[in-house]
């Protein structure tokens, strides 16, 4: 190598690295001027939106994604929005609650049937004799089971029920049937 080989590459580590200073101090004053400005919007009340998923298409299938939001006319305004925000349920969270409350009433429908199969299989069966059935309570195995089989129709009525005020619920929230139901908006 000569001189001004050694020449050129010095000049161009240092064009880059001054480069790469300059792109790091803009990054900074970038990232300073965005804190401020949500420094301002905090203490105005208003919330910042967060898109939340990887696939942004989804969201917004026929159009823009928007990340602006509306003026509004006063403070008031904001944090009575804020308030209801903060108060109103989202649709995951209902559906979430309806899915546990179904998968309990199956499971319940599931334990009740075999109850009652077993219920039936008891009645059918010939009275044994012997010195084991003496010592056992032969009635007291079917007076068991009907007893259980209350209990889980009396767990079904207030899963049934609760499923039914939690859909109501969501309902009243603005929320329509194919939405809660997790179909899509049904036209």
């Amino acid at each position: 190598m000569n001189w001004k080989q050694i020449l050129a590459t010095t000049l161009i580590l240092m064009a880059s690295a001054s480069a790469v200073s300059n792109a790091h101090q803009s990054l900074a004053d970038a990232a300073r001027k965005e804190a401020e400005r949500r420094k301002n919007l905090q203490s105005q009340g208003i919330e910042g939106k967060v898109i939340k998923g990887n696939d942004p298409s989804r969201l917004a299938p026929e159009g823009n994604i928007s990340t602006s939001s509306l003026p509004t006319s006063s403070p008031g305004h904001t944090a009575r929005r804020a308030d209801a925000a903060i108060s109103r349920r989202t649709l995951n969270s209902y559906q979430i609650e309806l899915q546990k409350v179904d998968r309990q009433i199956r499971q319940t429908e599931e334990r009740l049937n075999s109850v009652r199969a077993r219920a039936q299989t008891e009645r059918w069966t010939p009275l044994r004799s012997g010195k084991a059935v003496r010592n056992s309570n032969g009635g007291s195995s079917l007076e068991r089971l009907k007893q259980q089989i209350q209990e889980q129709e009396t767990k079904l009525k207030r899963l049934r029920q609760e499923r039914l005020e939690t859909y109501d619920a969501a309902r009243r929230a603005g929320y329509l049937p194919g939405e809660i139901d997790g179909k899509g908006v049904v036209p």
